[in-house]
């Protein structure tokens, strides 16, 4: 077995996905840019509503309930 075969095999082991890789990588670069852009707008989204519902939550204090 070469070195590129055993650091294969030690990525596995550590739990690296090598089939999302490859996914990946047979991608264009302008289809990665395009699922990074989706994935960044909908990191934004979340942390925008938690931040609002954060903002929901600090406004309720004991006396009111």
């Amino acid at each position: 077995m070469d070195r590129a075969e055993q650091d294969l095999e030690e990525a596995c082991r550590a739990g690296i996905d090598l089939d999302l890789l490859d996914t990946n990588l047979a991608l264009t670069v302008k289809e990665r840019w395009e699922q990074h852009d989706a994935a960044l707008e909908l990191a934004l989204k979340l942390q925008a509503a938690g931040e609002s519902r954060n903002a929901r939550l600090q406004s309720i204090t004991p006396a009111s309930l």
